[in-house]
């Protein structure tokens, strides 16, 4: 059965919440050199990605500054192009878009349950 909206966003914030906790305490060296904290960030950066495309238009034109096709772009590097990750690039995307990504998330889930309230 395939997910619904709701459910691919929800995806996506609990796969960027498990970044949040996976980098907390860590600075740039530190994830640098921490491969099963690369190694989840990564898992969880595709996991957003994959969930981010399956989004409908429809929704992410409601969020028209959630760069919707960068994320899904960024999924298709780490699955494809695994062996090029910039770990600079990575982290910058845990610690600076996922948290932005989560803040205008929160807004559009809210938004989406408002209007399905009473159905």
């Amino acid at each position: 059965m395939p997910r619904r909206v709701q459910e691919r966003l929800f995806d996506i914030v609990e796969a960027g919440e498990a970044i949040a906790s996976y980098v907390d305490g860590f600075d740039i060296e530190r994830f640098r050199h921490d491969r099963r904290t690369v190694d989840a960030v990564l898992r969880n950066i595709a996991v957003i990605g994959e969930a981010a495309r399956s989004v409908p238009e429809e929704i992410r034109g409601r969020r028209p500054l959630i760069p919707w096709v960068d994320i899904a772009d960024m999924r298709n590097v780490v699955v494809h192009e695994y062996f090029g990750v910039d770990l600079d690039i990575l982290w910058r995307t845990a610690t600076v878009d996922v948290p932005e990504l989560l803040v205008a998330l929160h807004g559009l889930i809210t938004d989406i349950g408002s209007e399905h309230c009473g159905e």
